[in-house]
C-alpha cells in the first residue's frame, strides 16, 4: 500500500511540475502548432436546436495557410434557401492589423465586407459567432495558464485567454476559458465569458481522429447558457494537403 501511495505521489508531483513549466502561452502555441498540415478540405452538417424547432445546414469548407497568415472558405450547400451563401475570411498573424470578413449573399448578389464589431454576430442564426469560426492566432490575446484538470478522464491543461487591447472592440467576450488536451494539444472544452462576467457559451469539441497523423475533432457542440440553445457540428471527409488552389479565397470571385 504505501509502495502505491509513494507511486501516486509521483506521478502527481510530475504531472504538477511539467505544468509549471509551461506558460498559458506556451500552451497556446502548442495549440496552433497541433495542425501541421498546409491545406484543409473538409463538409459539415450544422444543426441548431432552439426549443422544438431544429434547423439543419450543410456546407463546404476550405482553409489554407500562407506562412502564419491563414485563408478560410465556407460555403453553404443547403438548404434550397442559402444555397451558395459564402463567407470569405483572411486571418493575418499580425495581431494589430484587422482581419479580413466578406459575406456573398445569393439572394442579393451582392458582396459585404464585415468588420470590427461586426463579428460579434451570430453565423446563419446558430450559436456560433463569425468571430467563433474565424481562425484566432496566438497573439490576439493574452494567454495565462490556470491549473491541470481532467475531461472525460484525459488530462488537460486550463488556460485563460484575454483579448488584447487592439482586439476588444471586436469580441463579445471578455476572456475565454480553454481547457486543452494534453495528448492531443487540442480544446476539448471553451467557455466563453462576456464583458459582465456571465458565461455565455460553452464549447465541447470530441470523436477525435487522427487524419494524416494530424488529430481532429470531428464534432463541436455549442451550448448557450443565456437562450437555453444549442448548436451541433459534425465534419466528415476531412482531407489535407490537397493544394488548394489560391484563387478559392478571391473575394472577387465569390458570385461565381
Amino acid at each position: 500500500m504505501k509502495k502505491y501511495l509513494i507511486i501516486l505521489i509521483a506521478v502527481c508531483f510530475s504531472l504538477s511540475c511539467y505544468a509549471n513549466d509551461l506558460t498559458g502561452r506556451d500552451i497556446a502555441v502548442l495549440v496552433d502548432n497541433a495542425d501541421s498540415s498546409k491545406d484543409t478540405h473538409r463538409y459539415a452538417v450544422m444543426m441548431i436546436e432552439r426549443g422544438n424547432q431544429k434547423l439543419i445546414r450543410k456546407m463546404e469548407m476550405w482553409v489554407k495557410k500562407y506562412g502564419k497568415d491563414r485563408h478560410s472558405l465556407n460555403k453553404f450547400i443547403e438548404p434550397i434557401d442559402i444555397q451558395d451563401t459564402q463567407f470569405l475570411s483572411w486571418s493575418y498573424d499580425d495581431p494589430k492589423k484587422e482581419d479580413d470578413l466578406w459575406v456573398y449573399f445569393p439572394s442579393e448578389n451582392m458582396v459585404r465586407r464585415i468588420s470590427g464589431g461586426g463579428k460579434k454576430s451570430a453565423f446563419m442564426r446558430s450559436d456560433f459567432a463569425l468571430e467563433d469560426m474565424e481562425y484566432r492566432h496566438v497573439d490576439s490575446d493574452n494567454h495565462q495558464f490556470i491549473k491541470m484538470d481532467t475531461i472525460n478522464n484525459r488530462p488537460t491543461y486550463v488556460i485563460e485567454s484575454t483579448a488584447i487591447p487592439e482586439k476588444q472592440h471586436e469580441t463579445n467576450y471578455s476572456k475565454r476559458r480553454i481547457w486543452v488536451d494534453k495528448e492531443y494539444n487540442l480544446p476539448v472544452k471553451i467557455e466563453y465569458i462576456d464583458h459582465n462576467n456571465r458565461l455565455t457559451k460553452t464549447l465541447q469539441q470530441g470523436d477525435f481522429k487522427q487524419i494524416d497523423n494530424i488529430w481532429t475533432p470531428t464534432k463541436l457542440v455549442m451550448q448557450n447558457s443565456l437562450r437555453n440553445t444549442r448548436t451541433l457540428m459534425q465534419y466528415s471527409d476531412t482531407q489535407y494537403n490537397t493544394n488548394i488552389a489560391d484563387n478559392i479565397f478571391d473575394q472577387n470571385k465569390l458570385k461565381r
